[in-house]
């Protein structure tokens, strides 16, 4: 069964399904080297090539064999957890500190970013957060704060 989630696929270059959904739709991408030449998806290191063959088997209605779809999900967690934890250290985490203020927790679901904040963050702030996740990760998240 699909996962009809949206989420991020190609962690090298920020493409969520949504965008090789949209490919495969529009451009009639049916292959991996389709999708890599409409949206560029896969065309890096290549890790996210098996997800693109489940969403091309899902577009066709073919079955995908169940313990790959589960693989993908698991790496397409880790590898977006630690992209949006890579983006957020640094230079985001200094600049931060700088208003006073820290991240305390974040968590991923699909493309939704909820992050809580130590101390009183401004909508600056939360701005700077956004834009740098939506540059670095993915144009697609939606990066919220959570109480």
């Amino acid at each position: 069964m699909a996962d009809p989630r949206p989420r991020l696929v190609c962690r090298c270059l920020g493409v969520s399904s949504p965008r090789i959904e949209a490919a495969i739709r529009s451009a009639g991408a049916g292959s991996v080297l389709d999708v890599i030449e409409a949206v560029g998806a896969g065309g890096a290191c290549g890790t996210c090539r098996p997800e693109i063959e489940e969403i091309l088997a899902d577009a066709r209605g073919e079955p995908f064999e169940a313990t790959q779809r589960v693989q993908n999900r698991l790496v397409c967690e880790a590898e977006t957890q630690a992209r949006v934890a890579a983006s957020l250290g640094g230079a985001a985490r200094a600049y931060l500190a700088s208003c006073g203020i820290t991240i305390e927790a974040v968590e991923i679901e699909g493309l939704q970013v909820r992050i809580r904040y130590g101390g009183d963050p401004d909508p600056e702030a939360e701005r700077f957060v956004s834009e740098r996740l939506r540059e670095y990760v993915c144009e697609d998240l939606q990066v919220k704060g959570m109480p």
